[in-house]
């Protein structure tokens, strides 16, 4: 639990707090403007892109799929080149953090992705996938959350309601990963995509994603 406790804080510095993943083209075009507009985009996101790749890179990762072809395969399904970039950067940030304060065995693996990296340091010290998965998921949300704080903005107390109501929207992620099947993965909605994609030509940008 504690160790959980540790990878879900979004103090972890694996520098989340500078990506959007999307969210701030929303907010450029007046569609994310309070903390209702926000908390819709989280569910769908939530119900995509969390799902269908960090959801289930993590069950295929402990269910023993080849580490490298695995990371190959999300990274490359990850179309918006600023969100693959921050993906690797904070995954390589995770998989430092493993190396030098958690004693996690170093990979040879070039490709990283910080679904797979969570649940590296986790299947280490045993903790079963679903919690994991449990765990990469809350921190995403929590991330992105304080991100909405800043960025949109919206007060604290309306940040801690809309991470209180993602709880459904995580446990039903964690049901629905379990009836996914490997060509699954990476599936997400073409509209989010579509706005990472566009975050890259913002004029004025908070985030890096």
């Amino acid at each position: 639990m504690s160790l959980l406790l540790q990878l879900s804080d979004s103090a972890l510095p694996t520098g989340g707090f500078s990506h959007s993943f999307g969210f701030e083209q929303y907010i450029s075009r007046g569609e994310i403007h309070d903390a209702a507009t926000f908390s819709a985009w989280l569910r769908v996101y939530t119900a995509n892109q969390l799902t269908h790749t960090d959801a289930l890179a993590m069950r295929l990762f402990y269910e023993g799929l080849p580490e490298a072809d695995l990371a190959d395969r999300v990274v490359a399904s990850t179309l918006p080149a600023q969100l693959r970039a921050a993906d690797v950067a904070m995954a390589k940030r995770l998989r430092t953090i493993g190396v030098d304060a958690l004693g996690v065995p170093r990979t040879d693996v070039e490709l990283a992705h910080p679904a797979i990296e969570f649940a590296r340091v986790a299947r280490h010290f045993d903790v079963p996938c679903a919690d994991a998965i449990v765990g990469h998921l809350s921190a995403t949300v929590n991330t992105l959350t304080q991100n909405a704080v800043r960025g949109i903005p919206i007060g604290q107390s309306d940040g801690q309601r809309v991470v209180t109501t993602a709880h459904a929207w995580i446990e039903d992620a964690c049901r629905r990963v379990w009836t996914l099947e490997e060509g699954d993965l990476g599936m997400v909605a073409p509209g989010l995509e579509v706005a990472q994609m566009q975050h890259e030509r913002l004029r004025a940008r908070m985030f890096m994603s």
